[in-house]
């Protein structure tokens, strides 16, 4: 009998291996290896490892800078013109305090247009909302109710096997598509039009590659697969690996149409606004303009803590699979959210741009982590933020230095940093 079922497992784990080794789903059409990278259309690659942003990004800051100029100029305003960035994190289902942050914030009665809005992961969901501003606070009060049926389908053990992904996420394409329709595009194009921006990042698997998409110019292209590739864009911003499958993204080349595997934008960056200072630099000088006819103002709202308070006590993971990896990310995620806002911190200031942020109470008691999305902690979430917002105590404030001397002890001092683990005297929600 021992014998008998030594070789059942040692057949059931040849199968296993079988299948793992021979069955999963061919991908389509991918890019010739050693082929340069193409450029999907409405993309803007960034490669991090220059710091290089394309001329076309350069291009959408121009005309953005100068649209907003000739609006304040032609209604005689003669004080600096407010230049307002609105980042959105990433946090999956986290993101439901975000919603509430913004959606209070409308009711507070104060809430700015954005110039530009970007968008990573769970951020890129709600990017298109939080950029048609405070009449589509409707698309973000979604968070309160959607849940995993309205997200993913879990797949069969054979199937996972197969496939790219542990989850299906047809149903979160559903989801989109009856909060992003036609209509929404033709808003989000004339917005566009009118000079404003929106960004969401994702991060290219094949070429290892952060990538920036011009929502606008999507939506304003007036190609008959704008409302596809608009989706796609969003799904891939949010498709963490593993998790959730990424999305292919057709190339259009002299050679042919082949496709590039997009994912989670968070994978490399989970709040993005890259060279927000340098860029905007070059981008005003570029539009005959002056850097001291504009103020910068630089929002990040992020749906996570920035800082995770100590346990006194332990708090024993389960021992299973998901637990575990739910566990893992939410570590991993802490360390790149902080190193991600640092960096925009730091920009911010020596650009001379206030900064103000946004984030999750660090003593705020999650019972699911960031991938699981459970309606009542959603609505939990999205109180706290939308109370917050509404008492005018969601944003803490740091005022761009005023002078060379200012800035280096600002951002010399350890104490200061937004990195540290305690919380630098500056951030304290609702001050100035």
């Amino acid at each position: 009998m021992t014998m008998r079922r030594l070789w059942r497992g040692a057949a059931a784990l040849t199968l296993v291996w079988t299948l793992c080794a021979c069955a999963a789903t061919p991908r389509p059409t991918p890019p010739p290896e050693g082929d340069p990278v193409g450029q999907p259309w409405g993309s803007i690659p960034v490669d991090p490892a220059e710091v290089a942003i394309e001329r076309s990004f350069s291009d959408s800051l121009v005309d953005s800078l100068r649209a907003k100029f000739q609006e304040a100029r032609a209604a005689d305003e003669t004080s600096k013109i407010p230049y307002r960035a609105l980042t959105l994190s990433g946090g999956g289902s986290r993101g439901a305090y975000g919603a509430g942050v913004l959606s209070g914030w409308t009711v507070h009665g104060d809430r700015p247009q954005f110039d530009v809005v970007t968008g990573i992961s769970t951020g890129a969901l709600m990017a298109t909302h939080a950029f048609l501003g405070s009449d589509f606070d409707d698309g973000l009060a979604i968070y309160k109710s959607i849940s995993n049926d309205d997200v993913f389908r879990k797949r069969g053990f054979l199937a996972t096997l197969r496939a790219t992904a542990a989850h299906d996420t047809a149903p979160l394409r559903e989801t989109m598509s009856s909060v992003i329709s036609e209509e929404t595009l033709d808003l989000v194009a004339a917005e566009h039009r009118n000079g404003r921006r929106l960004f969401v990042g994702t991060t290219n698997l094949d070429a290892n590659l952060f990538t920036i998409w011009d929502m606008g110019a999507i939506a304003a292209s007036g190609r008959p697969d704008r409302l596809r590739r608009y989706i796609d864009v969003v799904m891939a911003s949010a498709a963490f690996p593993i998790v959730f499958p990424p999305i292919y993204i057709e190339v259009e080349s002299e050679a042919g149409t082949y496709t590039q595997m997009h994912a989670d934008g968070g994978v490399r960056e989970t709040v993005f606004f890259f060279d927000f200072v340098e860029e905007l630099y070059r981008a005003i000088d570029a539009a005959g303009l002056k850097m001291s006819d504009f103020k910068q103002e630089l929002y990040l709202l992020n749906n996570n803590p920035l800082y995770v308070t100590r346990r006194k006590t332990y708090k024993p993971v389960e021992g299973k699979l998901g637990a575990v990896a739910e566990a893992s990310i939410a570590s991993l995620m802490t360390k790149v959210t902080q190193g991600s806002v640092y960096r925009l911190w730091v920009r911010a200031m020596v650009g001379g741009a206030n900064f103000h942020i946004s984030y999750v109470p660090a003593d705020f008691e999650f019972t699911t982590g960031p991938l699981t999305f459970d309606p009542g902690e959603q609505t939990e979430l999205f109180e706290i933020g939308y109370q917050q917002s509404l008492h005018g105590t969601a944003w803490a404030t740091q005022r761009a230095p005023s002078s060379t001397d200012e800035l280096i002890e600002l951002i010399a001092d350890p104490a200061s940093s937004i990195n540290s683990y305690e919380q630098p005297s500056w951030l304290r929600r609702g001050e100035q």
